[in-house]
């Protein structure tokens, strides 16, 4: 399993996006957190993944860290 954390910019589709990657890598997705922020402010998307191999998760994090609508490297922890 592995935490995650993206911040990206808070427009519609990109959470899907995000969601698309993981399930083309066999990661699914145990919970997802997304507070609200202020108009404008970028969106902070924490996630929890259902347990997968360190390889697949790699590959799902560098396409959504590649994304135009990803503004910051996502903050990954592997959850034991």
């Amino acid at each position: 399993r592995y935490y995650l954390r993206l911040t990206t910019a808070d427009h519609p589709g990109v959470l899907g996006r995000v969601a698309t990657i993981l399930g083309n890598h066999g990661v699914g997705i145990a919970s997802v957190i997304q507070k609200e922020e202020s108009e404008h402010a970028p969106a902070h998307i924490v996630m929890m993944t259902d347990a997968t191999v360190e390889s697949s998760m790699m590959a799902a994090l560098a396409e959504i860290d590649a994304l135009e609508d990803t503004l910051e490297p996502t903050h990954v922890l592997r959850v034991l």
